[in-house]
């Protein structure tokens, strides 16, 4: 078993070292030349220059060997130091940020594959946040790791058989220390590790409170309730809870380091003292450079092994945390994008049949046995109350969900049989959580790479259908105004509804088949509403578009209505033939109607 776990570790590191290597291949052959020349510049000054000059002083070496030599070593610890300028100042820094940004790249780019669901699993979610969190740092952690190893192993060398040349005892008083922190260090390490997640869980809530004072998403709020108390209070049992478990753990790790302390300081370093100064004074059997040096070079090398076996122990440590990144980036996504699959069919109809889908760790159905069919070109309206299951249907469609029972279909072909990112390039939607972000407006509608002159027109055509054009023009750069002032003070605020249209200008700038409109028109006005669902109407002339809206007025505009309540289709029909029916969409139709005559008098 414990075989199992040296290998396993030992693979976790070497997983982690080729990646460094893949993102800068010259960084691991540069650390290991310069800490060799490092370190023999350290042996030849802090051990072998001492004993060189106090023996010569003692058997009458003259001045100008000394001289020679000491210029020899002053001239290579010259060209050692230009050497270790050149890595810490300028190779360095290129490197680290190469390294960084390949392994952002790289877990970013799984972010982007892994199922929706996985980011509602904390399990998995704590592991990303730990895989993200501390890539930059624990990239050049290891490398530390690694040119410590090389340094230790040298000075071991070096040391011990200088040490062995004057006293082969000596070398008894470094090993106890090593097989002390041999023992106690793994029992440590896991110790820590533990103590780590668990502060790392209980941190995320403070992080949260952290983010609740700082987005511009909760300012309003922050500043008009007590919402500040209510979070205060939240990140006083945070502190008390993190606290609890430092107490918890902090007494159980001070006794590993104290029971390590005593042995190394008190048993080897004051017995090794003794014992050289013995052969020095009493015996004669020591010179006195040799005494000197014993006593550095003892410690030197106890400090060495100790280090070493510290150096498993993190290692040990990097494996923990390199296997919680392995476990991301090797993760098999249950919804994959698979290649050689076939592309998306164009002008199809799609079918849910049969379908039902229940969350992850949850007991009861969001959707039951849903039927469902939309014919090229179609409108269809979703309505219903808050949790009715609106959303998930979307999100089942999109695949970014597979159903738990049943099937959705394109053209009678199982969207599971379609290429991933053929299928939802055939759609675009409006969120009703969508984001604006710290990009220009452009980039904004169209979100992709590179972007051509012709698809800035195409962006601008998107702007002027979703009717936020007239406001771009007055930006101050136009359409290559970056939103928000995060990056940039001449950065633009939009309102809700501006910010809105621009959600919807990504739909009408997309060439996409299927338009979802998740709640498209919450944040407008009634003029705005009623000016974008006429834009609509000449834009998606030839699209399928599905509307979900708390507004029945969507509903006019629809060729099907589908009331859903309590994760099933409860009514269907045109919205005449459902007020005809006067069910339960004939009263939220009056119900409706009724609360805007009210407003329409008040105003």
């Amino acid at each position: 078993m414990e075989k199992k776990e040296k290998n396993s570790t030992m693979k976790s590191n070497l997983y982690f070292l080729r990646l460094i290597h893949r993102a800068s291949p010259g960084r691991i052959p540069m650390a290991m030349t310069v800490v060799f020349f490092k370190s023999v510049s350290n042996f030849l000054f802090d051990v072998y220059l001492i004993r060189y000059i106090v023996n010569g002083l003692q058997t009458g070496l003259s001045f100008r060997s000394t001289a020679l030599f000491l210029l020899a070593v002053a001239g290579y610890h010259a060209l050692v130091c230009l050497l270790e300028n050149y890595y810490t100042e300028i190779f360095v820094p290129s490197s680290d940020l190469a390294i960084s940004g390949y392994l952002h790249k790289l877990v970013f780019a799984k972010a982007k594959e892994v199922e929706l669901a996985c980011f509602e699993n904390p399990a998995f979610y704590n592991k990303y946040v730990k895989a993200t969190g501390e890539l930059a740092k624990r990239s050049g952690q290891l490398l530390s790791t690694v040119t410590s190893i090389v340094r230790c192993v040298f000075l071991l060398l070096a040391t011990s058989f200088l040490i062995f040349v004057i006293d082969p005892l000596l070398i008894v008083f470094a090993v106890l220390p090593t097989v002390m922190n041999l023992l106690l260090g793994k029992y440590q390490n896991n110790l820590r590790h533990e103590h780590s997640v668990k502060m790392k869980e209980i941190g995320r809530k403070r992080d949260y409170v952290n983010r609740t004072f700082y987005l511009a998403d909760y300012a309003k709020e922050m500043r008009l309730t007590q919402l500040y108390k209510v979070m205060f209070r939240r990140l006083d049992e945070t502190i008390k809870e993190m606290k609890a478990q430092i107490d918890k753990d902090g007494f159980r790790l001070a006794c590993f380091g104290y029971l390590f302390m005593a042995v190394s300081d008190i048993v080897v370093y004051l017995g090794t003292i003794l014992y050289a100064a013995f052969r020095t004074l009493v015996s004669g059997t020591m010179l006195f450079g040799d005494c000197v040096v014993v006593i550095n070079t003892i410690n030197s090398t106890m400090q060495a092994m100790q280090a070493m076996s510290g150096i498993l122990v993190r290692f040990q440590g990097h494996a923990l945390y390199i296997n919680d990144l392995r476990h991301f980036l090797e993760h098999e996504s249950t919804i994959p994008d698979v290649e050689t699959a076939a592309d998306a069919p164009r002008k199809a109809s799609l079918s849910l049949n049969h379908v039902s889908f229940c969350y992850d760790g949850q007991t009861k159905n969001a959707l039951s046995d849903i039927n469902l069919t939309l014919r090229h070109g179609e409108k269809v309206a979703l309505v219903g109350h808050n949790g009715a299951g609106k959303t998930t249907l979307i999100k089942l469609i999109l695949r970014l969900y597979d159903p738990t029972e049943g099937e959705v279909t394109l053209s009678d072909i199982p969207i599971k049989d379609l290429r991933l990112g053929s299928y939802r390039e055939r759609f675009g939607a409006v969120f009703q959580d969508y984001r604006v972000f710290s990009l220009s407006v452009t980039d904004n509608v169209l979100l992709k790479g590179n972007i051509t002159d012709e698809e800035r027109v195409i962006a601008l055509n998107g702007m002027e259908k979703s009717g936020i054009l007239p406001k771009v023009e007055t930006l101050p750069f136009g359409a290559d105004t970056v939103l928000t002032k995060e990056f940039d003070s001449n950065g633009a605020v939009l309102s809700g509804g501006e910010c809105q249209k621009i959600a919807i200008a990504r739909v009408f700038a997309k060439d996409c088949e299927f338009i979802i409109m998740d709640e498209p028109t919450s944040a407008l006005d009634p003029i705005a509403e009623y000016e974008m669902y006429e834009a609509m109407k000449e834009v998606c002339r030839d699209k399928t578009v599905i509307f979900i809206s708390h507004r029945l007025s969507s509903a006019t505009l629809a060729d099907r209505v589908y009331l859903m309540e309590e994760g099933r289709i409860a009514e269907e029909g045109t919205h005449a033939e459902l007020l005809e029916k006067n069910g339960k969409y004939a009263d939220m139709w009056r119900k409706q109607a009724e609360k805007y005559a009210e407003e329409a008098t008040i105003r």
